[in-house]
């Protein structure tokens, strides 16, 4: 779900799913890369990311047909996990990615509870 990340602590405000209050970051990044076509995140290129994205110790939880959604631990660093998505997308012609628990979604202003321990 966007805004949030594996072990996060939630407190639902109200009666639709996505209404939610984060009690507590769970020390995670979640990170999506959509594709341009269905079908695009499957074979050698998504076996090669949930292979690397393994290495920096992440993991890759699942997706859709156009989309992969992996958790990355924040200990591995903002940048270094722009940098290894950043390097993702850019083998893939017209592949995007996004942060879907680091930014406000209404400011789009970084919401740096990574820094903050």
């Amino acid at each position: 779900m966007e805004g949030l990340a594996t072990g996060d602590e939630i407190k639902l405000t109200g009666e639709a799913l996505d209404t939610f209050k984060v009690l507590k970051r769970g020390g995670n990044f979640s990170a999506w890369i959509f594709f341009p076509k269905e079908g695009m995140n499957q074979g050698p290129e998504m076996t090669r990311l949930q292979r690397e994205a393994a290495e920096l110790g992440g993991q890759l939880d699942g997706g859709a047909v156009t989309s992969l959604i992996f958790t990355m631990p924040a200990s591995i660093g903002f940048d270094r996990i722009a940098d290894f998505f950043d390097l993702a997308v850019s083998r893939i012609e017209g592949a995007v990615w996004m942060f879907v628990n680091a930014y406000d979604p209404l400011t789009k202003k970084p919401l740096d509870w990574w820094s903050r321990g």
